[in-house]
């Protein structure tokens, strides 16, 4: 299983397995943030975690060309929905500042794997993982200034989305 809780389809995490396994998480992570945006207790918090989700979509939709192109097998789209409201549970009780500590513990090993899944991908694959590893970047620093009670995190989620629009709205 890779961290997201997705079983591998090999025991070898080829670089195809990676980017799958990438894929299957954005498409989890956005049923994670929906049921926590439905479950959300402020109208902040809501548009906040609804914004998270909408970055999943795009991010998986805009992967899809790398899916094609080797011809990867996702598991099905209801059953990575299901683990993504499953992961809801240790989060969906906690305060919002609880919540962005433990998301960008949770953030943090994906920076790094998809920096490495980057350093790996060919030529033509180079602008769909740069993408993934932006929104992840992101997503981190969104977490980060959360946590600091200071903090508005959603300009580096408008920031990526501004970056990468075309590639996020082509979805190729």
């Amino acid at each position: 299983m890779n961290s997201k809780g997705i079983p591998m389809r090999s025991s070898v995490p080829t670089y195809e397995n990676r980017v799958l396994s990438a894929y299957e998480g954005e498409i989890l992570g956005e049923e994670f943030f929906s049921v926590l945006a439905q479950k959300a207790d402020s109208d902040q918090s809501r548009i906040k975690l609804r914004n998270l989700a909408a970055i999943e979509r795009l991010v998986g939709e805009a992967l899809l060309p790398v899916i094609t192109r080797y011809k990867l097998q996702p598991n099905s789209k209801v059953s990575l929905a299901e683990k993504g409201r499953d992961e809801t549970v240790e989060y969906a009780e906690l305060g919002w500042t609880e919540f962005a500590v433990k998301l960008k513990r949770l953030l943090e090993p994906f920076v790094r794997d998809f920096e490495a899944l980057l350093a790996e991908s060919p030529v033509e694959d180079r602008p769909y993982i740069q993408l993934l590893l932006d929104h992840e970047i992101a997503l981190f620093a969104f977490a980060q200034a959360e946590s600091e009670y200071s903090s508005d995190g959603q300009i580096y989620l408008d920031n990526f989305l501004q970056r990468h629009k075309a590639l996020l709205r082509d979805g190729n």
